[in-house]
């Protein structure tokens, strides 16, 4: 019973993050943000690059914890994921 439970666990967190589209920085932008936010809080915006990265930045000084490069992958990832209209 143990193994089917923890064989299902990869398989709930994946649904968890389905209103976030596959793409490059998927995995850290998961790791990173859904720390304090739910993936419907991210993709309920459109904003550019320069929007998204005031945003992460704006995260980022309220300390969330990730390297600049990581920063960098996610403020990609969003603006091709949810791109400004």
């Amino acid at each position: 019973m143990t193994l089917v439970a923890a064989g299902t666990l990869p398989a709930l967190a994946q649904d968890e993050f389905k209103a976030l589209p596959p793409g490059e920085g998927r995995d850290v932008t998961i790791k990173v943000c859904s720390q304090c936010h739910s993936p419907e809080v991210v993709a309920q915006q459109q904003l550019d690059i320069a929007g998204w990265k005031q945003i992460v930045d704006t995260m980022a000084n309220n300390g969330a914890n990730a390297t600049d490069a990581e920063f960098d992958q996610i403020v990609k990832y969003l603006a091709t994921a949810f791109p400004a209209n």
